[in-house]
């Protein structure tokens, strides 16, 4: 195994099963995974919001900044293999400390800023196309992350790796995309309760608001992780069935 690629253990689990094991996971590891992203996120979104905080004028509290999606492409992209590999070292039993993890996600940052942008040209330029094709690019580049963050993309080509764990499973990557979504809605309505009744609104709160998004986001990128994890073993085990 070189030192831009994880090893990928077997995964079987699926449909509901594998989300519930998505949030436990998440939750296990729930503190350092808020400390990972606290290292990369504090001075980030302190420096963000300070500069360019807006309130807004809705009575729920919501940063009212337009800088988000820039910020997390230039700055807060590690975070996702970062977070990749401490999971996946928990998963496999290896040692996976917090310094390793965080090595890792900073090796893999350049790869994650060209893929994140070509991610989301590519997305544009279907929405463009009459929306439907913008809709099955985000599903057939659902994985694009996790095969960044494991993978050694300077011996495969992404694009073509998410395709082909893609194939014949879109309804399935839909279905998986709206669990875990539903799951991180369910606790990104808490956060935002949290913040109306305990804080009041200023650069400073939008910040920890910021913070504690990025981190309820990584249950996304663990569901993400257990799908690949899933999808990889079902392509070997296919793979090993003898041919009559």
């Amino acid at each position: 195994m070189n030192y831009l690629q994880l090893s990928v253990p077997d995964y079987r689990r699926k449909g509901f099963s594998l989300l519930k094991h998505a949030v436990a996971l998440f939750f296990k590891n729930a503190l350092p995974i808020l400390f990972i992203v606290a290292i990369m996120a504090v001075p980030v979104e302190i420096i963000k919001n300070y500069y360019f905080y807006e309130p807004s004028d809705s009575d729920i509290f919501l940063s009212g900044s337009r800088m988000d999606n820039l910020v997390y492409l230039l700055f807060l992209s590690a975070i996702t293999p970062m977070v990749i590999h401490f999971v996946l070292g928990r998963m496999s039993g290896e040692s996976a400390g917090i310094r390793a993890s965080l090595l890792w996600g900073l090796r893999k940052w350049p790869r994650m800023l060209v893929y994140s942008f070509l991610n989301g040209a590519v997305i544009a330029a279907g929405i463009v196309m009459f929306v439907v094709p913008g809709l099955l690019f985000a599903v057939w580049l659902m994985l694009l992350p996790v095969v960044v963050s494991v993978m050694d993309t300077s011996r495969i080509n992404p694009l073509t790796v998410c395709r082909e764990l893609a194939r014949r499973r879109y309804f399935k990557f839909v279905l998986y995309a709206l669990g875990g979504y539903a799951a991180f809605a369910v606790l990104f309505a808490i956060l935002i309760a949290l913040f109306y009744f305990l804080a009041n609104e200023s650069w400073i709160t939008a910040a920890l608001f910021d913070i504690c998004f990025d981190w309820l986001i990584q249950l996304i990128s663990i569901m993400l992780l257990l799908v690949f994890l899933q999808v990889k073993t079902e392509m070997k085990e296919r793979s090993l069935e003898p041919i009559d």
